[in-house]
């Protein structure tokens, strides 16, 4: 019994431009359009078999006519020819299959009133048959009896769509076609015709891939879905719904939409269906609900599908979340130790400040947040693996605890950032990430950042620099210090016993250097940073043994004999000399070493304030007007 019902084919002439037969109806090289999706199926063979030679197969050549029916050699010889072409679908292998045409060409006919041609589906085969040994028929799909206006170089065309769409239903890789002239009419050679030798047989199918819902890649408000009570809670982002869809046609890859279906869980008649535009095949494409689509505090249902434009997927899993836009009541803050400013007390330096918050009771409170500083905006974004909305927990950043029950208390440990007058700024964060209004805790807190203190002088560029740190009055049990110098990495240097610490490096930014300091202490307290900057002058450094005085003291006396050091100005590679006078004498120059140095003794006559003038020389003789001017006052004799 036949599967499939003949269908009559269509027969259709072109507009000729290029001659007879010069046109195709059906272009591999078409452009891609949006699904469903035509193409040029791929054959395997094709080719005709011959009555006269009935052991051999003719596959199709570019050149060589290709006969249909009976007809007569040069010799008078009678010959009668069938087609057969096979093509491969194991591309389609679940895809939708929409539609299927195959399309005869003609080139010459032998009586242009007369046409009769038939199409039928046969037993797979991958090469060229025999007329003895001929694939079994299996339907009968469809066949033309009537001539047509245009003879020859007419096209005729057959609809196969439902024997293509058993064969990929029942993952046949191969389909045959065979072609033939009725068999009441095959002996008679007047219904004999010649196929293009190109462009003889052509299968053209219409199909989709049907797009695919990821069911593990569902996001509401940046979370991943769920259907697990109690339901998560889901502030303003809990309008933008998220799904992952595939759809395996490169066509479609950027042609997909999202669908989401959402209701509320108590009135599941109360469905709606939205769509978004512009989605990509495996990416978290995004459906943004109208304002005023959710109610606060009432719970949702949602499902989504990807659709092409032809087809869709069967709709997700359900997921569920209650919709929150409530923010929680301000906490309550209190410190044991850090008295708040206008109820007396002091606060105590080097000790870490202890705060309590509370949310009073309100089981909406998660927990809360501070900071010394304001506490910003929190934010989400599309930075997900699939580009879908990612909310960072609000309990994962610094400045956050939890609550040591729903809408009870936590109690933090907090370091100073500041001194004289600081203000701790607090907020409650309920569980849909809501945030109330803010409570400012004011305090006044000492002075508890190290000093820095230099150790070998004024600083010279390209010389080596050691810093002292040593603790604030009052803090004690320190027992390191952090360093950035710079804005690099941290260092960390070890205190010693008395709770100082050295750090030293080489000076080798003409524009000078900053570094900042803090003291960790046994007790656990961070002392706010301490800061140190150093800048050099553009002319040459001087340094003195004797006459070097920081707090400006005389130092030295007459008599007393006194070694000077000139330096390289900051970025110079070249100093070849130094020209120095003291108190605007006759310059002198004295040669520099190697490394740009050089080094004066002077003996001074008479006490009293002394200036002394540098100017640096370079390789090529060139004096520098930037100068180092070093003043010092010598001595004056013991009464």
């Amino acid at each position: 019994m036949n599967r499939f019902r003949p269908r009559r084919a269509v027969v259709s002439a072109l507009a000729l431009t290029l001659g007879v037969s010069g046109f195709s109806l059906i272009s591999a090289a078409s452009p891609a359009v949006a699904a469903p999706h035509y193409e040029r199926t791929t054959s395997v063979q094709v080719g005709w078999t011959d009555s006269a030679t009935p052991k051999k197969a003719y596959p199709v050549d570019s050149e060589t006519d290709v006969p249909l029916g009976t007809w007569q050699d040069s010799k008078g010889k009678s010959h009668t020819s069938r087609v057969y072409a096979t093509y491969d679908l194991s591309g389609y292998e679940g895809q939708k299959i929409y539609g299927a045409n195959v399309l005869l060409e003609e080139r010459s006919a032998a009586d242009c009133s007369k046409r009769a041609v038939e199409i039928w589906r046969t037993k797979p085969v991958t090469a060229t048959p025999t007329w003895n040994r001929p694939p079994p028929p299996l339907a009968k799909l469809g066949e033309v009896l009537t001539p047509v206006q245009f003879c020859p170089g007419a096209s005729i065309t057959f609809d196969v769509s439902a024997a293509v769409q058993d064969a990929v239903a029942h993952r046949q890789r191969y389909i045959t076609f065979e072609i033939r002239v009725p068999a009441q009419y095959e002996s008679d050679p007047s219904y004999g015709r010649g196929l293009h030798p190109y462009r003889s047989v052509s299968l053209s199918t219409e199909f989709n891939s049907v797009p695919q819902i990821d069911n593990a890649h569902l996001y509401n408000g940046g979370l991943l879905c769920t259907q697990l009570k109690p339901y998560p809670r889901i502030n303003g982002f809990a309008a933008r719904l998220q799904a992952v869809g595939s759809d395996a046609d490169a066509d479609d890859e950027r042609a997909i939409k999202n669908e989401v279906a959402i209701w509320p869980k108590a009135t599941p008649d109360a469905r709606q269906v939205f769509t978004g535009e512009h989605g990509i095949s495996g990416r978290a494409n995004t459906v943004n609900l109208p304002e005023g689509t959710l109610t606060d505090g009432e719970s949702y249902v949602w499902q989504a599908r990807v659709t092409d434009g032809a087809d869709a997927s069967a709709w997700s899993k359900k997921c569920f979340f209650t919709y929150d836009r409530t923010a929680p009541t301000v906490p309550t803050v209190t410190s044991a130790n850090y008295p708040e400013n206008g109820n007396g007390g002091s606060v105590p330096a080097g000790v870490p400040a202890v705060f309590t918050f509370s949310g009073n009771g309100n089981k909406d409170i998660a927990g809360f947040q501070y900071s010394w500083r304001s506490l910003g905006i929190g934010g989400c974004s599309d930075s997900g693996e699939y580009g879908q909305l990612v909310c960072p927990d609000p309990f994962s950043g610094p400045g956050a605890v939890k609550a040591n029950t729903p809408g009870g208390s936590a109690t933090v440990m907090v370091n100073p950032i500041g001194s004289g007058p600081q203000t701790l700024t607090v907020r409650s964060i309920d569980f849909a990430g809501n945030v109330s209004e803010t409570v400012e805790y004011r305090t006044f807190l000492p002075n508890t950042a190290p000093e820095v203190r230099v150790e070998n002088g004024v600083p010279q560029w390209g010389d080596e620099v050691v810093l002292k740190f040593v603790p604030a009055p009052g803090v004690t049990g320190v027992h390191e210090y952090e360093i950035t110098l710079d804005g690099r990495e941290p260092e960390t240097r070890n205190a010693q016993e008395d709770g100082t610490a050295y750090f030293s490096f080489v000076a080798t930014n003409p524009e000078g250097h900053q570094l900042t300091v803090r003291s960790h202490s046994d007790n656990g307290f961070v002392s706010p940073e301490g800061n140190w900057f150093t800048y050099f002058n553009p002319g040459p450094g001087v340094k003195s043994d004797v006459y070097y005085s920081p707090d400006g003291s005389a130092v030295g006396g007459v008599g007393v004999e006194g070694t000077f050091t000139f330096s390289p100005p900051p970025g110079w590679t070249d100093t070849a000399a130094y020209r120095y006078s003291f108190d605007e004498a006759e310059p002198t120059e004295v040669a520099a070493d190697a490394n740009g140095r050089a080094t004066i003794t002077w003996t001074p006559t008479a006490s009293g304030y002394v200036t002394l003038t540098v100017n640096p020389v370079r390789a090529d003789g060139t004096v520098s007007r930037e100068a180092t001017w070093y003043s010092f006052e010598v001595a004056a004799p013991a009464a």
